[in-house]
């Protein structure tokens, strides 16, 4: 805001007359001799008229003779024929002609010094841009965002909600990398190999997607909500090590109790894939019967998926101190969303 207060404090200092500012430097003499000659013509003009009304005993001769001459001479060298304008008002154009061509002619010798006070006001209306719009990778760049949180915290829901308020885009590892390995790219074929062989896709294989991911046009334009990444120490410092600026690391936190009653009553709809909750989210009558409890949803599943995150997050969170938002998940949607806001609106 300051640049921009800075700029508009600088743009009237110097007016454009008769478009002398924006002309080029060789039409600007023309249109200054224009000015001068229109000048000339209204006040000879007007003398002409006031020494011709004069009786004739008190007018000189000469004088008419040169005010005479002098009118005809810039009449002779003005390119078109000027419209007929009455004598009284002859006298005040040609005085505003002379003001506006001295005005012109101070307008034409500025342009140096107003293209240095330009230059100075510019880098700081960019910082400004750029951190209105978030440009931690590289000035230009809507923010990036991560998500993080134990299974069954309500990562997904609040995933919907941010895309629906501050249109990031959504993008998870394993979208990555299915979509990198359907559409053959280099990096989807080295994932491939990897994965083909039941080996872990390493970090930095991983981080060469989220990079190429995050140079695409959309995130650049709108930004990044980074899901289930990274999900070890190395991952980290592999983003780290690329240069991937984390705006904010959203973490939300509910004790393990609570995720275990979370996780232990869902059930799935085999036709639909619907997910339901026996207790927060009842299914309907006609389809209990069908519902499945998976064996991921067992608490001996449940707790061990939950000492393998707490074992890694530990180690994630050091790289992004200075980004985390903890959140508290044991709310209702959105309420917790509250608090998400609460993070972004910062940025």
């Amino acid at each position: 805001s300051s640049a921009r207060s800075e700029h508009a404090k600088i743009a009237p200092e110097i007016p454009s007359f008769f478009g002398v500012e924006m002309a080029p430097r060789p039409a600007r003499g023309l249109i200054l001799l224009g000015v001068a000659c229109f000048a000339a013509w209204c006040l000879a003009t007007s003398v002409t008229s006031f020494v011709q009304a004069m009786p004739a005993s008190g007018r000189s001769s000469a004088l008419l003779g040169a005010t005479g001459a002098m009118s005809s001479a810039v009449e002779n060298a003005w390119p078109a024929t000027l419209p007929s304008l009455s004598s009284a008002a002859l006298p005040a154009l040609g005085l505003t002609a002379i003001a506006a061509a001295a005005a012109a002619l101070a307008t034409a010798s500025a342009p140096a010094s107003r293209g240095n006070r330009r230059t100075a006001v510019a880098p700081a209306q960019s910082r400004v841009t750029c951190a209105a719009r978030g440009g931690g990778r590289g000035g230009a760049d809507g923010p990036l965002v991560v998500i993080a949180g134990p299974p069954a915290a309500g990562k997904g829901t609040q995933c919907e909600k941010i895309k629906a308020k501050y249109g990031y885009v959504h993008i998870s590892t394993g979208d990555i990398l299915r979509e990198n390995v359907k559409g053959g790219t280099e990096l989807g074929l080295k994932a491939k190999g990897y994965m083909d062989s039941g080996a872990l896709v390493p970090s930095e294989l991983i981080v060469d997607l989220v990079k190429d991911r995050l140079s695409q046009p959309d995130v650049k334009e709108k930004g990044c909500l980074l899901d289930g990444f990274p999900r070890a120490p190395d991952q980290a410092q592999a983003m780290v090590d690329a240069g991937l600026n984390v705006q904010r690391f959203l973490l939300i936190k509910v004790p393990d109790d609570t995720l275990v009653e979370r996780g232990c009553g869902r059930r799935l709809d085999p036709e639909t894939g619907e997910i339901y909750h026996l207790k927060f989210r009842p299914p309907p009558e006609d389809v209990v019967d069908r519902l499945v409890h998976r064996s991921d949803d067992q608490e001996d599943k449940i707790r061990a998926r939950l000492d393998a995150y707490h074992s890694q997050i530990d180690g994630i969170l050091p790289f992004f101190k200075d980004a985390v938002v903890e959140l508290d998940g044991t709310g209702k949607p959105d309420d917790v969303f509250e608090l998400v806001t609460g993070g972004l609106d910062s940025i």
